[in-house]
């Protein structure tokens, strides 16, 4: 099961795009989402293109970086983000207001492909495993995304900052939290389950436990400038679709039933 995942997922990362604005040539259906839908987004809109012979332009940002490209004015068919987010772009009139709840996201501990996985069972179990690792990379919560902040908090919660800063490899993105593990910058990466699974040589240990767990759903709207409104429906139609559902919960994301 865990090879399919990794297929997936891999399969997934290699059809993002992370960067700068970019237009969508005429035809093209654009969908901009938050980071940790970019790859099941990439399975799926590799098999609605199939179907459909339609060609999806994906492009994968941190949340605030969603936000800012929507309020500069990039053109979007279809946006995948949080909730909080979304209702912000929403009060903005950047999307529509029928808003379509897709997946919660999980947050979890990678380790490199080979080594040992702690126990992270429990929040006792992640606080000691947070405490004998000798480096830990997480998002930089000034970086736009909702992991970085979410995992500052949660080492707050535990009592051990400090511990965590000392020892603490800070990157812009989970994609760069993952390679971090993999290439030995770091012992542990916290960030989205979805961003750790498309790096083979990352061994996701698991997502953290219920009672420290991230709440956080993302959900889609079509944007107030979609040019290919109806496309992006269909599309969106795919995604809360059965084939749909696997590949979101393949990505290590927890689907919402439509």
């Amino acid at each position: 099961m865990r090879k399919s995942i990794l297929a997936a997922a891999a399969i997934a990362a290699a059809g993002g795009v992370l960067g700068p604005a970019l237009a969508a040539p005429d035809g093209d259906l654009k969908v901009i989402t938050g980071a940790g839908m970019t790859a099941p987004v990439n399975v799926i809109a590799a098999d609605f293109g199939a179907k459909t012979g339609s060609h999806v332009i994906v492009i994968g940002d941190t949340t605030g970086g969603v936000q800012k490209r929507l309020e500069s004015g990039e053109q979007a068919d279809l946006v995948l983000v949080t909730t909080a987010v979304m209702d912000k772009l929403t009060k903005e009139s950047l999307v529509v207001a029928d808003h379509s709840d897709i997946a919660r996201v999980m947050v979890g501990i990678g380790v490199r492909k080979g080594a040992p996985e702690p126990d992270i069972s429990s929040a006792a179990a992640v606080k000691s495993a947070l405490l004998a690792a000798k480096s830990i990379s997480y998002v930089d919560p000034a970086a736009g995304g909702v992991t970085g902040p979410f995992f500052a908090a949660l080492c707050q919660r535990l009592g051990i900052a400090s511990e965590v800063a000392a020892k603490t490899v800070l990157k812009k993105t989970g994609g760069e939290v993952a390679a971090a593990v993999a290439g030995g910058e770091a012992e542990l990466g916290v960030t989205l389950v979805s961003e750790l699974l498309p790096d083979k040589d990352v061994t996701v240990a698991g997502p953290l436990p219920t009672e420290i767990q991230i709440d956080m759903i993302y959900t889609a709207a079509l944007a107030t400038n979609a040019a290919h409104a109806d496309a992006a429906r269909k599309l969106l139609a795919q995604m809360r679709s059965p084939a749909g559902q696997i590949a979101i919960r393949q990505a290590g994301l927890v689907t919402i039933a439509p």
